[in-house]
């Protein structure tokens, strides 16, 4: 019976490193949304009216599931030509050929 109730004390232990892991990873993600969103520009936009147009957004993509795709593109290409990304990329060889 002590051997159980040792592993599920351990197992609790892990479970809760996890959930801490977890949220710091979630938390992170998050920042990194505000950053993008920070980037983009011309964006003054209210905090209402960006909520109404994420709403609008997902409404949208569940009408119409070939914008999802359209959309995911659309936003690696700007987060591609963000200058933090430009620095993190591996550069391109360059096509020059001796003769």
């Amino acid at each position: 019976m002590q051997l159980i109730e040792k592993k599920l004390s351990k197992l609790e232990e892990q479970k809760q490193k996890l959930e801490k892991e977890i949220l710091a990873l979630q938390n992170k993600r998050h920042e990194e949304f505000i950053s993008f969103l920070n980037k983009i520009p011309s964006l003054n936009l209210d905090p209402m009216t960006l909520i109404g147009g994420l709403i609008h957004v997902v409404e949208e993509a569940n009408k119409k599931p070939e914008l999802k795709e359209k959309w995911r593109q659309a936003a690696q290409k700007f987060c591609g030509r963000l200058p933090s990304q430009k620095r993190t990329k591996t550069p391109q060889p360059t096509s020059q050929k001796t003769a």
